[in-house]
């Protein structure tokens, strides 16, 4: 099985740094979603969640990148965060998310 590497490890190596900040790791984030490498996705919003000018669009970003990975129970809770954080979009996600999923629960 072939091991990811650490996405700050991936950048250094492939572009030969980081981002400095959190919008920084937004826009990274947003390109590896364009590119659909969600779990580098999920690696780069990290920083992005602890900034109130960058948190609502790394959390909808979050959001899809677990639902995209398959990983439903931590999609739910993300888009849940992310309904509360203003992205009202995320209802029906979340929605139908539990349509397919009926024994997903919020915890």
């Amino acid at each position: 099985m072939d091991q990811r590497k650490p996405i700050r490890e991936q950048l250094a190596q492939t572009i030969g740094f980081c981002p400095k900040d959190a919008i920084g790791w937004l826009y990274a984030a947003r390109g590896f979603y364009k590119l659909k490498d969600f779990h580098s996705v999920i690696e780069c919003v990290a920083p992005a969640l602890r900034n109130e000018r960058t948190k609502r669009e790394a959390q909808h970003l979050l959001a899809f990148s677990f639902l995209h990975t398959g990983q439903a129970e931590a999609a739910a809770g993300a888009f849940f965060r992310s309904i509360n954080s203003g992205n009202d979009t995320d209802w029906q996600p979340l929605v139908e998310l539990f349509i397919d999923n009926p024994n997903l629960k919020l915890t």
